[in-house]
């Protein structure tokens, strides 16, 4: 090949190159449409509903809709109204006595424009038992494939009888508990204002967040009603949330088919926009009809189900051998802090005794607050032994 009929090649490369434009989907979605999403147990106390519309899928928000009538309904007409909590969510403070297993439900809302919707009735079934729940430590994938990270992984045993359902999730929290750095033991308010202060109240936080993932299985395939080794979430050594106690709840529910099979595609699109709990509503088709169909679509799911639950705490006596990152912070020279244009109060200081030089730091290595946590310990809470 000739030396001209090269760069001519290399020209239209470049010249090809630069008109490449991001590809933008058009999605045929509509910015109003209603999205009804709620779920309702045999256990007593409080149960949500939320009601929202769609946004675009290039400006995902969760917009709520306010003032509307809620209420579910059983089989026999008894009837719980849910209160307006405010952007679109709703809540019953539903009675012991009001369901139990067998019963069907339905949920019915009206909202300010007149529109009426309703769910099909969905019964609740008996849920089978979680005989177990523990974890193992593994190595875990990182983008990068020649790099992994330690951690521990979670994983579920359970088993059921033939009355039991044979469809399940399972939803999940996690908490962990954490402590600041640095300890102080007086507080300045002010340039002219210091008074004796423990920090012992703000030493240990705790976190809690339920995962933006649901797991589901099902036995109806098998000859028994058990699953073994369900693996549920991770937790690596890339957080601190393994340095002092970690506790995951799990929820386990009982699932009617078409209640299992709406969750079932949940997830595979969740899978695929990043997050089951994202700020847009999903569009996979539910339970939910609009009374009259002029009102248009209408997308969520309304499912009833019986729980059993499970805790498990996992807590760092000194027996992890991989690290686990904590903030790294100092003692500094009280004096260091005189030098700088303005002071962020207040300041903590830490006093070793009469006569000794004083130290400081960072405010977040003694306030665990601002590290995004609070001081209330979780009920129930397990700490080290």
């Amino acid at each position: 090949m000739s030396e001209n009929k090269l760069h001519i090649i290399l020209a239209l490369c470049l010249l090809c190159s630069s008109c490449v434009e991001p590809y933008e989907p058009v999605l045929e979605e509509s910015q109003d449409v209603l999205v009804i999403s709620g779920m309702i147990t045999d256990s007593p106390g409080r149960h949500e509903v939320k009601v929202s519309l769609s946004s675009p899928y290039s400006f995902p928000a969760f917009q709520g809709v306010e003032h509307c009538l809620v209420n579910v309904s059983d089989q026999d007409g008894n009837m719980i109204h849910y209160s307006d909590e405010g952007n679109g969510v709703y809540s019953a403070n539903v009675p012991d006595s009001f369901l139990e297993v067998g019963d069907a439900v339905s949920l019915y809302v009206l909202t300010p424009d007149r529109g009426e919707y309703r769910s099909s009735y969905d019964t609740i079934l008996p849920c089978a038992e979680i005989d177990s729940l523990y974890w193992e430590f593994q190595y875990m994938e990182t983008p990068d494939p020649d790099k992994s990270r330690p951690g521990i992984q979670f994983y579920l045993d359970m088993s059921g009888s033939t009355s039991d359902s044979r469809n399940m999730i399972w939803r999940v929290n996690e908490t962990w508990e954490y402590w600041a750095s640095l300890f102080g033991n007086k507080v300045m308010l002010d340039f002219h204002h210091t008074v004796d202060y423990i920090s012992s109240d703000i030493y240990k936080c705790w976190k809690s967040f339920p995962l933006d993932h649901i797991y589901t299985g099902s036995t109806r395939n098998l000859s028994s009603n058990e699953l073994r080794g369900v693996a549920l979430n991770s937790v690596s050594n890339e957080t601190d949330r393994l340095r002092v106690t970690y506790s995951l709840y799990v929820q386990q529910q009982s699932l009617s088919l078409g209640a299992y099979d709406y969750w079932l595609r949940m997830n595979d699109q969740a899978a695929e926009s990043g997050g089951l709990y994202g700020k847009q509503p999903a569009s996979v088709p539910g339970n939910l009809f609009a009374v009259d169909e002029s009102e248009g679509e209408v997308l969520g799911f309304f499912y009833a189900c019986q729980v059993k639950e499970k805790r498990i705490y996992v807590h760092n006596n000194n027996y992890f051998d991989f690290y686990i990152p904590h903030i790294d912070c100092e003692y500094e020279s009280l004096g260091n802090i005189w030098g700088q244009e303005t002071i962020d109060y207040p300041v903590y200081i830490y006093v070793p005794g009469p006569f000794k030089p004083s130290f400081t730091g960072p405010a977040e290595c003694f306030d665990c607050r601002l590290q995004g946590g609070d001081t209330i310990r979780p009920i129930p809470w397990e700490t080290w032994p």
